[in-house]
């Protein structure tokens, strides 16, 4: 009975340490809006690309981007990429400016794959999945790209946000794939980018 007495308030303060550390909720349009804009405001060169908004549900991956399967194998040009959107952010967002920093992550996952073939495309998703230090390259890199276009603080902000809602070893993971806060930190001071 203490067990069962305990888990029930271990839950209702980790609910409330949850709910503590989310922006107001936003809606699926509001979302679809600042992608919109996003996609405009940095990165004019992908005037032309389709880029769809698409759900899922996961513990650990919030948004991430890929080119549609059923357009995969069509010329660069003709392809249609998908953001995919885990539902459960929509009810506990980041703040917008961490929002817009991932989101220009993801649309360097984008801009990558529409300079690709299809088969360079299959080639890179089999050595992501299957080569953890190579994945940990190429999304520290896209972490990178997005911090020199000015959103260090976005992805700072993103980091803060996710690292609340993982397990210990779902942490310990991210840390190792992408640029962790302090080391945005570091960056920042030695690139002389304002800390907001």
């Amino acid at each position: 009975m203490y067990l069962f007495k305990a888990l029930i308030i271990l839950t209702f303060c980790t609910s409330f340490a949850y709910a503590e550390n989310c922006a107001p909720a936003i809606s699926l349009e509001t979302f679809n809006s600042l992608l919109i804009e996003t996609h405009q405001k940095y990165f004019p060169e992908l005037e032309k690309t389709k880029i769809k908004v698409t759900t899922f549900k996961s513990d650990a991956y919030f948004l991430q981007a890929r080119p549609d399967m059923k357009t995969l194998l069509k010329k660069s040009q003709k392809r249609v990429y998908e953001v995919q959107l885990n539902v459960r952010l929509l009810a506990c967002p980041p703040d917008m400016n961490s929002l817009q920093g991932i989101l220009v992550h993801e649309l360097e996952h984008v801009k990558d794959y529409e300079g690709w073939s299809s088969g360079k495309i299959a080639a890179h998703a089999i050595k992501y999945l299957t080569d953890r230090n190579f994945r940990a390259r190429y999304e520290r890199k896209t972490d990178l790209k997005a911090m020199q276009k000015g959103l260090s603080e976005g992805i700072k902000g993103y980091r803060f946000w996710i690292y609340q809602l993982l397990t210990p070893k779902q942490l310990k993971i991210k840390q190792r794939f992408y640029y962790t806060p302090e080391e945005i930190s570091v960056w920042q001071e030695e690139n002389h980018q304002d800390m907001e």
